[in-house]
Order: C-alpha cells, then sequence, then structure tokens
C-alpha cells in the first residue's frame, strides 16, 4: 500500500523543479507517489517532469489547463492513493527524512494530522520559522486553528480528509487560509513535533512573494468570507475572531497601505465592525499580539491613516534609538 502521497502543482517554476523533485525521490520513506499537477505551465516544466519520471516510476504526471494552485491540488487529492496526503509547492523542497518522521509519528498513535516546522530559504540565508501557536506535541483543535494555515507542512490521513468532504476552494488565492482552518472544526488528532523539515524558498515566482501590486491580493475578501461562513457557529467563534483579526485587519490591511490602497482597507475595516466589532477584547488577540500591533489594527479599524503615517514615523525613530543605545 502507497503509505503517503506528495502533490505538486507546477506553474512555471521549471528552474526549482529539479531540487523539488529530488529532494521527493531520494525520501527515506520509499512507499510514497508523487502526484505532480501541471497547471497549465508555458514554460519547459512538463519536459522536465517527463525526464524525471523516466527515473522513477514513483513519480505521475497530470497536466490540465490552468485554474489555479487549489484547483491542481484539487485534482491531485482526486487521484491519489496514499494513506496519508502531504503537499510540496513546487518551487520548495524538502529534508529528505521529512516523510518518514511524520508517517512514523502518525501510524505510532493513528493520527489524523501530524505538523512540523519550516525553514525560511532566502538563498543566502535560511532561518527557522516559527509560527506554531503551542510548545506542546499534541495539539488540541483550538491549537490547530490558531496555527498557520500553510498545507505543505502537515501530513494528514486521506480517510479523514475524504469523510469531511475537504477540498480548496478554486477562483481566488489564498486557499490556505480559507480552507485549512476549517478541518480544525471536526475535532483531528494531531501532534505537533519540534522539527524543521520542510524549506520554504523565498522566490519572486510565488504569488504571495512579489513588490508589485496585483488585483489578485484583493481575493483575501473572499477567503475570509469563506472561512467565516465555514467555522461561525462550530464551537471555535473565539478562534476564528483571531485569525480574522490577524490575517484580515492586521496583515490584509498592512498589505494594502504598502501600495496605498485605502478604498481597501475602508472595506476591511466595515466588514470588521460586521464580522467582530469587538475583535480588540478578543483574550487571544491579547495573548498574541503586541501593544504596538494593536494600535496599528485600532488605527486601521478607525481609518486614521494620516495617523498611521506618523505611528510608523515614530515607531522608526524608536527603533533607530534602541540601536543607538
Amino acid at each position: 500500500m502507497i503509505k503517503v502521497s506528495v502533490i505538486v502543482p507546477v506553474y512555471n517554476t521549471s528552474e526549482y523543479l529539479d531540487k523539488c523533485i529530488t529532494s521527493l525521490i531520494n525520501q527515506t520513506l520509499k512507499d510514497i507517489e508523487i502526484i505532480i499537477v501541471n497547471d497549465g505551465s508555458i514554460d519547459d516544466s512538463q519536459k522536465k517532469i517527463e525526464l524525471w519520471q523516466k527515473k522513477d516510476k514513483r513519480i505521475k504526471l497530470y497536466n490540465k489547463e490552468n485554474g489555479g494552485q487549489a484547483s491542481a491540488r484539487n485534482l491531485g487529492l482526486s487521484v491519489a492513493n496514499g494513506e496519508y496526503i502531504a503537499f510540496l509547492d513546487s518551487d520548495d523542497y524538502v529534508s529528505n527524512e521529512m516523510y518518514y518522521l511524520l508517517y512514523q509519528e502518525a501510524k505510532k498513535d493513528n493520527l489524523d494530522m501530524v505538523i512540523c516546522d519550516y525553514y525560511l530559504d532566502y538563498g543566502n540565508k535560511i532561518l527557522k520559522s516559527n509560527q506554531l501557536s503551542t510548545k506542546t506535541s499534541i495539539m488540541s483543535s483550538s491549537d490547530y486553528i490558531l496555527s498557520t494555515p500553510s498545507p505543505v507542512n502537515k501530513l494528514i490521513k486521506r480517510s479523514f480528509l475524504k469523510e469531511n468532504n475537504f477540498s480548496f476552494p478554486e477562483g481566488f488565492i489564498y486557499e490556505d487560509l480559507a480552507a485549512m482552518p476549517i478541518l480544525g472544526i471536526y475535532n483531528p488528532t494531531i501532534k505537533y513535533i519540534n522539527k524543521y523539515l520542510y524549506y520554504y524558498v523565498q522566490t519572486p515566482v510565488s504569488t504571495m512573494r512579489n513588490d508589485n501590486y496585483k488585483e489578485k491580493y484583493e481575493d483575501i475578501f473572499k477567503a475570509i468570507e469563506y472561512l467565516y461562513n465555514n467555522i461561525l457557529g462550530n464551537g471555535f467563534d473565539k478562534e476564528l475572531e483571531y485569525i480574522v483579526t490577524y490575517h484580515f485587519l492586521y496583515l490584509g490591511s498592512l498589505n494594502f497601505f504598502k501600495y496605498k490602497k485605502y478604498d481597501k482597507i475602508n472595506i476591511i475595516s466595515d466588514k470588521m465592525k460586521n464580522y467582530f466589532p469587538k475583535w480588540s477584547k478578543n483574550s487571544f488577540v491579547k495573548e498574541k499580539f503586541t501593544k504596538w500591533q494593536i494600535v496599528y489594527m485600532k488605527l486601521f479599524y478607525y481609518k486614521k491613516y494620516k495617523l498611521i503615517n506618523f505611528y510608523r514615523r515614530l515607531l522608526k525613530q524608536n527603533e533607530y534609538q534602541r540601536q543607538a543605545d
């Protein structure tokens, strides 16, 4: 039986594929299938994948018209045969022992999910990313919902995904944020292992790593609405309030502010007043945000853009002073 199906969506990432695929074929866990979904690439990604197929029969290539990462992942899910599912972005790579370690932990306690940490690979340096909200090995549903929504640092039982009709919403980016936290409402058994096994490459290729404004950034509104509608009323409203505050009011506003898209921040503010008008009283918000971040969010919430510019200058001055001291 195939133990792990690794789903790799590909779109114009030819220059990164060799490192990505090499990390998969060198896995110490050999009973895997490598499902590569070419999402309408117009570079030579397909030719490169076909060359790798000749070297390793575990590689399965599926070509489709371009429909976005969510549609590619969903196609991969529909054809996967593994006991567990993993996702890998095609410009990233993994430790050779990643899926062996995660699978062993999953089987030992018959878990629905195992989660690890990941590195941020900047090319000239590699940094650890500590984004998990728990220090314990056994994660509650609340811990999971509050943690990073990325699917790539997780091994998930395929039967659990099927039983809960899981799929990524298609037609917009931020599908990870929209879909992954929802799995928490089904009370999965989850273990976190304090090992850095995934390498998240910071390149201009990926959707969210670009200095130019893209209209797709506005998909955050669709993602938050999807998330809100699927979690609200399922016993995790406080967790939902926190992640909407963090990803929408904080990160979303900062992103639009960078491009001076104040009209978009106005929409965020109005929606927050409808979704969670008492967000600042949320215990997770008080615990996980600094006082400076909460001030930032209040300025966004009340649409005080001139004050935000003054506040940013003040923070920079304080930072310079700390460095001088």
